[in-house]
Formats: structure tokens, C-alpha cells, sequence
């Protein structure tokens, strides 16, 4: 027994020491790669910086790591060979390199990541909701690096998008701008999907993107990503048009202060300051702050267009009347009209604090509050921010794949107001949002799986001053949920598929959103990819819910309403045979104030109020008037033919059918419209957008990047602009009517027909002579008679009718599209860009939007073609110049109350910039529109000129 417990004893020993040989031995046979990554141009560690190797020829992951707070990585127990080392951080270009690794190796591999990047390496989020390279993303990409930014000077960083590739920018102010992606721009528009940092940036509620109040300061944004095209299948409702994402600097990889002043023309004068710090190895602070003012464009009473623009502002009668904080000018006696205010202001104040978790994650919370001073474009006309801002709370953690954040941003509309009522505009509406995604790596990191949701709940609160009627039912609360994989199915194929699900509280349905893209790499900087998306986009509060008044045009009030349960236009068939129509006119006669009648003018009680005002006339003063016009009559003759003429002894029948019109509030002119076309308002549904698109992005001999993406896209149920609703009735044969009816009745007046002839005149002559002496007090064919009023907003007799601005769905849209870009690198300092875009159509009339109502049509709201190219001289720490041109194709503008066309135009910038790099200074200057040549860009908008621009920027790393 002894023996054999001493044999299993020395057995035991001999497999320990086998087992530790085995152990040792596959340990010398594996090798570790360790390093730092940092910033090529400042050393600043670039933490979190992904590292990872992948075996050559193939696209299975090998090992990799992330940079701690220091940029140091360590990558342990690797297999001999060869691999490509992969470094990457979101905005920086990424590294590729070929290493060799020997048994029992340790390497030390060091990276220096540049910004940018001209080879389409730059690591992106915004496309996929994760890390990738542009070259790879299933989308058409545009990123704005740093040095472009804060080269560019102007008053809001929005600016520095004006030539990007498929990008519609419409200036409508010194620092206001609509901008969408690929067209459908409006006045107040929120169609681009904004984010700041993984925050949607737009006003609550009103779904406006109003770049001056975003914490989007130049020296503050790392970079700018465009991404063209729908996004639903990621980011849910309203990503239709495509995402422009503003990411800002974190304080651990850029702290320092830097501060700049701008100076320029039209009185203008901004400051910014940042400052972020690293308290320790887990804590960094940041804190930026803005301040801008400037005399804005003003309209001129001599262009009819901006004419137009100041009679639709508000006629107040008694001064008592007038708010504090609104000016207004004398245009008569006891007439005050509201006046413009030039004076443009913002401030802006925002915090970040983040906490960079020692496993490598990282939680954020930023804040900030805005206020802003301007006049305003919108769907029911011109506004006066006075005072309007927001305030926003975000947190967000991140941490490996995982991320998570909740934010809120809330409205103060201060004392805005609007010019066309004079009302003041109470808005403190609210948007929460939380989000959760998480991202992992399949098949040794050859494929890449995200899955996500997310809730929103929009709570308007405007006090009835917006929402009106709709105050306390008008919450919208979605939900969604989403997934997306993708896929390396070869080294040089890879196949991207997402699915997104949400419903909408409001429209209560559940929409499916899926994606699907091929991307194929034929060699190294090219890549060829096809896609098809299907995005949705749910109308808005306003689309919904709006019910404020925008203007008043005599006795009627026009005001704008959403279409949550849409419009019916009064009818009353036993008016047809009258009136030519079925459609109720509402009248706008004081005698007969609100009262419903056929489309039209019934002649008798025309007639007597034309003979009142022949009565009237004193007797003496009708027999001048009657010589005048060849009728010698003595006063007792000119008495009895007035006696006469009565309605009880002439009879005047008949009816003057009337002209349904619109109302141009740019031109304020009534456009005629058919009756037959007038169709009722049917309650809002979801825009859906099926878009195919290929596209080509490639790097050739490393100095020429060429971009050409082409697209086709179907809109079904287009939530179009505001647009004027209400037919008005017009009696443009009043007159002519309304002689043959008297002539008519003077021909049955046996008595006063045979007096008439004695004196040589005929029925016809009296007549006409009557309509001529009572033109004046007879409504022209431009002065409407009534208004056809909405059953679910018609007024009570001895009320005047209201007219309304609303919104509708529109039956499907096909229209095509290309966008190309080029940029070549021409030597080390030089760089020349050239693009252009193309769109089908700008214009869809009945016919293209598959509608019988023959009155509708939908306008782009933007050229069909655009073009941009410039040139740049960049000396690192040295001089900088360029210019950059850009020219509009004449386009036609449909949106809300402003109607006409903007026509062509060509500008050329200017900008140059000296850094005084020992000691942290820099000067630049840029000059938009150069030739100063006085355009405008957007109907409604005030012309623009020329502005030249200055900032110095001094900074302390």
C-alpha cells in the first residue's frame, strides 16, 4: 500500500512539472504588442482609441484593446505571424500598418492619429449609430473637420455647411438659415435631422432648427457629420432628409482656453470662450459660452416683394394697445403699424462634466441655456424672437458597446411675437428622450450586430397662444425599437440589413423602417455601394395641433391650423344651381356679416344698394352729374326718374356668380381657382420615403477623392408647407351683370322706359350709367364678397369669417437626383473642391402628385441645380487662403404665407488667416459674397448684400 501511495505521489509530481514545461512552452511560442496613441499634433492621448488585429488575407479579429487615460494599450498573448494593425477614434483618420510578429515577441508599436482625413479613412458614428470608416459607411457622407470650421468666420458655425455636396443652404437673415438635405426646404424648417453630441437639437414642439441657439461654437466643434439621405432605419420618425451631426471636443483629448472676438460689417460683434480641464485621471470639465449682435437685413418699402412683407404686419388704432416691447410707426390717423426690428442678439452658456470610468467607460452630463433676439421666417408669416431660447439637460454613458442617454430640451419663447396679429407667443413646450443601443462583434469580429430603443414624449405647453383649441390634448409620445447587422461576407464584400420598428401615440399606427445596403471594395480607397431605405416621417405638433392667428386682413382673421382631424368645407347642394357651385360663402358684407349663401352676389340687393346711393345724392348735384354725361334734365324731371328707379317700381334680379380665389399673402393678390378642384382637408398621416441609391467613393493616386452618389426616391402622403386653405369669393362680372339686370328691369318699368325714350335714352345707356356712378362703392374683381368656411371652425351670423392656413398630405412624388463631388490635393498646401447636385423636378403639380384637385402642387423649395467649387492654401502654423463660389439655379417657393420665385444667383466668398502658432494666436477673415450682389435667397427673406468678417483667436493648450 505504501509503494503504491509513493508512485501515484512521484506520478503526480512528474504530470505538475510535465504540465508547467507544456505551460512555459506555449507561453514563449505567443507575443504581445503594446503602445500609446495620441494626437499627431499635440501628443494629447487619444483615450479609448480602438486597437485591433486582424490575421492577413482574412477578416477574422485576432486580439485587440483600447488606449487607457494615458493612450497607452497592451494586447498579450498574440500567435506568431503576420497581421494588420488597425487604429481608430471617432473623427481622426485611421492608421493601417503590417506588422510580423515572432514568438515570445513584445513590440511596442506607438500611433500618431491625424484629424480629417482627405483618404475617406476618417472614423465616423453618425451613419450607423456606431464607429466606422467613411469609406465603409452604406450611406453618402460629407465630414467638416476642425481646421475647416474655425477657419471659417461668421456668427453661427451653421454657416460653414454652404458648400457641402447636396446641402441646400437658404440665408435668411445676418445668422439665419434654413438648411435641408436634397431639397424640401420651408420657412421654419425642421425637416434635417439635427444632433448635437447624440442630442437632437431642434426646438421642442416646434420642430424648428434654429442653428444660433445650438452649442455649436466653431472653436468648440471637433468636426460636422453629413450624412445625406433617409436614417429611419436607425434613428426613427422624421429622419427622412438625412442627419447633420456636431460633435463637440471632449475635455480629456482637447483641453486648454481658447477664446475669440469677431468683428465686421453690419455692426457686427461676437465673442466665444472655452474652457476644459482635466482634474484628474477620471474627472474633465468643460465650459463654453457665446455671445453674438448685429444690425440685421432690413426689407425696402420701395421692392414689392418686401412691400408685401410690412403691409401683412399689424395695424394697431390705439396706441394704448401696444405691448412694451414693440415699436411701431404712424401710417395715418389713429393707424400705428407694427415695424421691424433690425437688432440681432444671442447668447449662449453650456457645461460638460464627464467622468471617464476606470474599466473605460466614460458618463456625461452636459447643460446649457440660449436666448436669441431675431426676426423670424415661419409657416403663418414673419416672427419677432424677443427674448426666445431653450434650455437642454443631457446624460449620457457609454462603455465598450453599450451606450445609453437621456436628455431634455425645453422652450422659453420670452416676449416673441407675431408681426402679422401683434400676439405674443407663450411657448415652454418639453421633449424627453432616453435611449439605450447596445453594439457587439460576431465571428472574431467579422461581423457587427447593434440593437437599440428608444421613447420620446413632446409636451407642448403654449398657454392657447400656439396650440390654441388643441391646448392640453396635443402630447405626442413614440416609441421604437431597432436593430442592425452588418456583415463581412468577403474581404471585399460587406452587406448591411436593419429593421426599425415604432409607434406613434398621435397617428396611433406602427411603422416598419427597413434598410438594406452592399457595400463592395475593389481595392484599397474605393468603394462602390448600393442601398434601399425606407424612412418614415410623423407630422409634427404644429402639422398637427396649430391654431394661432397670423395675420388680419380687413374684418377677417387668417389663422394658421394643424390637420390632427382635418377640414370640411361647407356645402349646401340647393345652392348649386344658383351659384354654379355647391360651396357655402360666408359673406363679408356688413349688412349681411356671417350669414351663409350661395358662391356669388344676388343682384337685387346689389341693385339697392345702388339706388340708395343715387338717392342720396342731392337733387341739384344729380342734374350736374346728369349733364355731365349728355342728360339735360331739369331737378323735378332727375326726381321723378330717381322715384322711378326704386326697386319697388324697377325690379333687378338675377345673381353674379362668383370666382373662388386664393390668397397670395407675397404678391396679396387673389390667384382664381376652380371650384370643382376645392377638396377637403383629410386628417394627417405618416410621410413614407422609399429611396434606392448607388454611389462611388474612391481615392485616386492619393490625390484626387471623387464622390457620385445617385438616388431615386418615392414620397408617399408628403406632409407638405402651411399653405393659404380657404377659397374666397371674388365677383369679377359684378359690374357687367348687374347692368344687364337693371337694363333688364328699366325694360319692364313701362312708365320710366317711355319717359327714358322721350329723352333719347335707351335701358342699356341708363344703365350703364347707373355702374358707372356707382363704381366706386361696387367690389372689384380683386375686393372679395366672402369667404367658404371649414364646418368645424365657421363663426356665428354677425361675425366676419376667419380664412386658414393648413396642412395636408400630398399623393406620392417620384423625383431623381445626383450629387457629385470632387477634391483634389494639388500639392502639400493646396487643396481644390468642385460639386454639384441635380434634382429632377421643382416643382409637382396635381398631375405628378397623382391628386384630382387641380389647384394643389408642391414646390421643392430649392434649385434643381446647385453648384460649388473653390480652392484652399493651408501652410501648417503659418498663412491660410481661399476662396469658394457658389451659384443657385432659379427656383420656385411655395411655403406657407411666402409664394413666388427666388431667382439665380452667383457669390463669391473670400477668406484668409494667419496663425501666430508660438504664441497661440490666430487671425482670420473671410468675406461672403464678395461682389456684393444684392440677392435673396428664400421668398419672404429681406435681400442680401455683402459682409466681411474678422476674428482673432488666442488659445492656451
Amino acid at each position: 500500500m505504501k509503494a503504491l501511495t509513493t508512485l501515484v505521489s512521484r506520478l503526480t509530481m512528474l504530470v505538475v512539472v510535465l504540465a508547467a514545461v507544456v505551460v512555459s512552452d506555449a507561453g514563449a511560442q505567443t507575443a504581445t504588442l503594446n503602445g500609446t496613441v495620441t494626437d499627431a499634433v499635440d501628443g494629447v492621448p487619444l483615450i479609448g482609441a480602438s486597437v485591433i488585429l486582424v490575421e492577413l488575407g482574412s477578416t477574422s479579429m485576432a486580439g485587440g484593446g483600447a488606449a487607457d487615460l494615458d493612450g497607452r494599450y497592451s494586447i498579450t498573448g498574440l500567435p506568431a505571424g503576420t497581421y494588420t494593425v488597425r487604429v481608430t477614434f471617432v473623427g481622426y483618420s485611421a492608421d493601417e500598418r503590417e506588422i510580423t510578429l515572432s514568438p515570445g515577441q513584445t513590440m511596442t508599436l506607438n500611433v500618431q492619429l491625424a484629424q480629417g482625413g482627405f483618404d475617406l479613412n476618417t472614423v465616423i458614428v453618425t451613419a450607423s449609430r456606431r464607429q466606422e470608416k467613411a469609406l465603409d459607411a452604406p450611406a453618402s457622407i460629407s465630414v467638416l473637420d476642425a481646421e475647416e470650421i474655425e477657419s471659417d468666420v461668421s456668427l453661427s458655425s451653421a454657416s460653414v455647411l454652404r458648400n457641402t455636396t447636396g446641402v441646400d443652404v437658404a440665408k435668411t437673415g445676418i445668422d439665419r438659415h434654413e438648411i435641408v438635405l436634397r431639397g424640401f426646404n420651408n420657412a421654419f424648417s425642421g425637416a434635417t435631422y439635427v444632433l448635437t453630441d447624440y442630442r437632437q437639437a431642434s426646438a421642442p414642439s416646434l420642430g424648428v432648427n434654429i442653428y444660433s441657439i445650438m452649442p455649436n461654437m466653431g472653436i468648440d466643434l471637433d468636426r460636422i457629420e453629413v450624412v445625406r439621405g433617409p436614417g429611419s432605419a436607425l434613428y426613427g420618425a422624421g429622419v427622412d432628409a438625412g442627419v447633420v451631426h456636431f460633435l463637440t471636443k471632449d475635455p480629456f483629448t482637447h483641453p486648454g482656453t481658447t477664446i475669440s472676438i469677431t468683428g465686421g460689417e453690419r455692426s457686427m460683434f461676437g465673442i466665444d470662450g472655452r474652457f476644459a480641464t482635466v482634474v484628474n485621471d477620471n474627472i474633465g470639465l468643460k465650459f463654453t459660452g457665446s455671445y453674438g449682435q448685429a444690425d440685421d437685413w432690413g426689407y425696402d418699402p420701395a421692392d414689392p416683394l418686401d412691400l408685401a412683407q410690412l403691409q401683412n404686419d399689424h395695424i394697431y388704432t390705439d396706441e394704448a394697445d401696444v405691448p412694451d416691447n414693440q415699436e411701431v410707426e404712424s401710417i395715418g390717423t389713429d393707424s400705428l403699424r407694427l415695424q421691424r426690428n433690425p437688432d440681432y442678439k444671442k447668447l449662449n452658456v453650456n457645461g460638460t462634466v464627464e467622468y471617464r470610468v476606470p474599466q473605460g467607460g466614460s458618463l456625461v452630463f452636459t447643460g446649457g441655456l440660449s436666448r436669441y433676439d431675431a426676426t423670424v421666417l415661419s409657416g403663418i408669416g414673419t416672427l419677432q424672437a424677443d427674448g426666445f431660447g431653450y434650455q437642454y439637460a443631457q446624460l449620457r454613458y457609454q462603455q465598450g458597446g453599450f451606450f445609453a442617454q437621456a436628455y431634455m430640451n425645453q422652450n422659453n419663447a420670452g416676449d416673441s411675437y407675431v408681426y402679422g396679429s401683434g400676439d405674443v407667443v407663450y411657448d415652454k413646450s418639453r421633449t424627453i428622450n432616453a435611449q439605450v443601443q447596445y453594439d457587439m462583434l460576431l465571428s472574431s469580429g467579422r461581423h457587427q450586430i447593434i440593437f437599440g430603443g428608444d421613447a420620446e414624449i413632446v409636451t407642448p405647453d403654449t398657454d392657447g397662444t400656439i396650440h390654441g383649441r388643441f391646448e392640453g390634448d396635443n402630447q405626442i409620445n413614440e416609441y421604437g425599437v431597432y436593430s442592425q447587422g452588418t456583415f463581412a461576407l468577403t474581404p471585399m464584400f460587406d452587406a448591411t440589413l436593419a429593421l426599425r420598428g415604432d409607434y406613434n401615440s398621435v397617428v396611433e399606427q406602427f411603422q416598419l423602417s427597413p434598410r438594406a445596403a452592399l457595400v463592395y471594395k475593389p481595392s484599397t480607397g474605393h468603394s462602390i455601394r448600393a442601398s434601399y431605405n425606407r424612412a418614415f416621417s410623423s407630422p409634427g405638433n404644429n402639422s398637427l395641433f396649430l391654431d394661432i392667428v397670423a395675420a388680419q386682413v380687413g374684418p377677417v382673421t387668417i389663422r394658421g391650423l394643424g390637420s390632427n382631424a382635418g377640414w370640411t368645407w361647407r356645402r349646401n347642394s340647393a345652392f348649386e344651381a344658383i351659384a354654379g357651385t355647391d360651396l357655402v360663402a360666408t359673406s363679408l358684407n356688413p349688412a349681411t356679416l356671417g350669414i351663409q349663401t350661395p358662391a356669388g352676389l344676388p343682384l337685387d340687393a346689389v341693385y339697392a344698394q345702388v339706388h340708395a346711393g343715387l338717392a342720396a345724392i342731392p337733387t341739384a348735384q344729380l342734374v350736374a352729374i346728369l349733364a355731365q354725361n349728355g342728360i339735360n334734365v331739369d331737378e323735378s324731371t332727375a326726381a321723378g326718374l330717381v322715384a322711378l328707379l326704386s326697386p319697388t317700381a324697377t325690379t333687378v334680379g338675377g345673381f353674379s356668380r362668383g370666382q373662388l380665389a386664393q390668397l397670395n399673402t407675397t404678391t396679396q393678390q387673389f390667384d382664381p381657382i376652380e371650384a370643382s378642384t376645392v377638396s377637403d382637408i383629410a386628417p394627417l398621416e405618416q410621410t413614407t420615403t422609399n429611396i434606392f441609391e448607388v454611389g462611388y467613393k474612391g481615392v485616386i493616386q492619393n490625390k484626387v477623392l471623387v464622390a457620385v452618389d445617385a438616388y431615386y426616391a418615392n414620397k408617399q402622403n408628403f406632409v407638405g408647407p402651411l399653405l393659404s386653405e380657404s377659397p374666397w369669393v371674388l365677383v369679377p362680372d359684378l359690374q357687367t351683370d348687374l347692368a344687364a339686370a337693371i337694363a333688364t328691369g328699366i325694360a319692364g318699368n313701362t312708365i320710366l322706359a317711355g319717359q327714358l325714350q322721350l329723352l333719347g335714352l335707351t335701358p342699356e345707356a341708363v344703365a350703364g350709367l347707373l355702374v358707372s356712378l356707382s363704381g366706386g362703392s361696387l367690389p372689384d374683381a380683386q375686393t372679395p364678397v366672402g369667404i367658404v368656411e371649414a364646418l368645424e371652425n365657421a363663426v356665428t351670423p354677425g361675425n366676419a369669417p376667419e380664412a386658414f392656413l393648413s396642412y395636408r398630405n400630398f399623393g406620392s412624388i417620384n423625383y431623381q437626383g445626383v450629387d457629385l463631388a470632387v477634391q483634389v490635393l494639388a500639392t502639400d498646401e493646396i487643396t481644390l473642391f468642385g460639386n454639384m447636385s441635380v434634382v429632377s423636378d421643382d416643382f409637382f403639380d396635381a398631375e405628378e402628385l397623382g391628386e384630382d384637385d387641380e389647384s394643389l402642387g408642391l414646390a421643392l423649395n430649392a434649385p434643381t441645380f446647385k453648384a460649388k467649387f473653390g480652392a484652399r492654401y493651408a501652410k501648417a502654423g503659418s498663412f491660410s487662403a481661399g476662396f469658394s463660389a457658389r451659384y443657385n439655379e432659379e427656383f420656385p417657393v411655395q411655403s406657407g404665407p411666402y409664394i413666388g420665385t427666388v431667382p439665380s444667383y452667383f457669390l463669391l466668398d473670400l477668406s484668409a488667416g494667419y496663425d501666430f502658432a508660438d504664441i497661440g494666436l490666430r487671425l482670420d477673415v473671410t468675406v461672403q459674397n464678395v461682389l456684393d450682389e444684392v440677392h435673396r435667397e428664400f421668398v419672404g427673406a429681406p435681400q442680401l448684400g455683402r459682409v466681411g468678417m474678422a476674428r482673432l483667436t488666442y488659445s492656451i493648450n
